[in-house]
């Protein structure tokens, strides 16, 4: 061993909660990764509602992460991962016009919505558990038609109501239960999880081939 790595080495073992440079440069990048969304390359344009991460921590958001800030940031990568793009208001898309018209103008221009719905650090300003936009979209969403992927944690199924209840099967919310130390990766892991996501992203593909082809298909018979 170098004298380099010895000096980390006994770094860390002196201090076992210090995180590493390294650590604090993956969280860094991924909290980019989350605001650069707009930049990434085209991929079918889904809806992804969510609480903001500052929100969901403290402000500005700092390392190491809360487990719903890191769980936000895994799912957005998920979503990436079966090759859509996660479009979030005013995180990717920002409108002229009123907040309402700017989710319509989303919802309109996309295909599937994800949506996740985790234990706030603090209420909204005017003292609700959650955003009333994490009804409203979803909602929206479902009465255009779009395919819904819907995650919840355990901790807030008894403060929500409406499209959180469960009672619009197929689409009864994913629980994420979020106790365990390492509750993010588990869940991300699960049969259940990777079983919802693909099948979901299905539905998104098969939508957006639906809408995008052309009304008119040329077709040659060679026996013609």
């Amino acid at each position: 061993m170098s004298s380099k790595e010895e000096a980390n080495a006994a770094d860390q073992s002196a201090d076992p909660d210090k995180l590493s440079t390294k650590e604090v440069e993956q969280y860094h990048r991924d909290l980019q990764d989350l605001n650069d969304a707009a930049t990434a390359l085209f991929r079918v344009p889904v809806f992804f509602s969510h609480q903001g991460v500052y929100s969901l921590g403290p402000i500005p958001p700092v390392p190491p992460f809360t487990k719903q800030q890191q769980f936000i940031i895994r799912l957005f990568k998920e979503i990436k991962k079966v090759l859509l793009f996660p479009r979030a208001l005013p995180t990717t898309d920002l409108y002229p016009d009123t907040t309402l018209e700017n989710i319509r103008t989303m919802i309109n221009s996309s295909y599937g919505m994800a949506a996740a719905l985790l234990e706030p650090a603090r209420p909204t300003d005017k003292g609700e558990s959650y955003s009333p936009f994490l009804q409203i979209e979803p909602s929206m969403a479902y009465q255009r038609g779009l395919p819904l992927l819907m995650v919840i944690e355990n901790s807030m199924l008894h403060k929500v109501n409406g499209i959180w209840t469960g009672q619009l099967a197929p689409f009864t919310p994913i629980i994420w239960r979020s106790e365990a130390s390492n509750s993010v990766d588990q869940f991300f892991k699960s049969v259940q999880w990777r079983e919802a996501l693909h099948n979901w992203a299905g539905q998104v593909r098969s939508g957006y081939f639906a809408k995008t082809a052309p009304e008119f298909q040329y077709k040659f018979n060679s026996n013609n």
